[in-house]
């Protein structure tokens, strides 16, 4: 199993209509694909997991890559697991407020993720990685790039 890590930095500040049409059409286009991850948007940054056939994962990270949202796209980790970390998620997400994002099918709160698998010194590196980031941006103040 392919898995490929990304952060990228919104090219505006999001609001919850764009991330949710970001979410909606993540989940059709994964599920056709057999592509699991997560997402989270954080103060204005992006991280994502992406996990699948080689060929699909490559394919929708060139399409983020030109997607007008995203710039600064960097690949952080990328590697072959023998299972899928998010073998459930079409795509997870984590939301900024409110409840209409708990609201949707599917929907998984990344803070629940962590809770429920622990990060160890012995656990995956994208594991590993997507902890890091995640608490780091949740208690960081917003990086500004220009």
């Amino acid at each position: 199993m392919y898995h490929l890590v990304y952060i990228s930095y919104a090219s505006r500040p999001l609001r919850e209509d764009d991330l949710l049409d970001i979410l909606k059409d993540s989940r059709l286009f994964n599920k056709k694909n057999r592509i699991t991850g997560m997402l989270v948007y954080l103060h204005e940054k992006f991280i994502q997991v992406l996990e699948g056939e080689y060929e699909m994962v490559n394919a929708l990270y060139k399409k983020i890559k030109e997607d007008s949202r995203h710039r600064k796209v960097t690949t952080m980790l990328e590697g072959n697991t023998e299972l899928r970390i998010f073998k459930n998620w079409s795509m997870g997400f984590k939301k900024l407020d409110g409840q209409q994002f708990e609201e949707m099918s599917g929907y998984k709160d990344p803070e629940d993720f962590f809770n429920a698998k622990r990060v160890t010194d012995d656990s995956p590196a994208v594991l590993i990685f997507l902890s890091l980031f995640y608490k780091k941006n949740l208690t960081d103040y917003p990086e500004k790039i220009s």
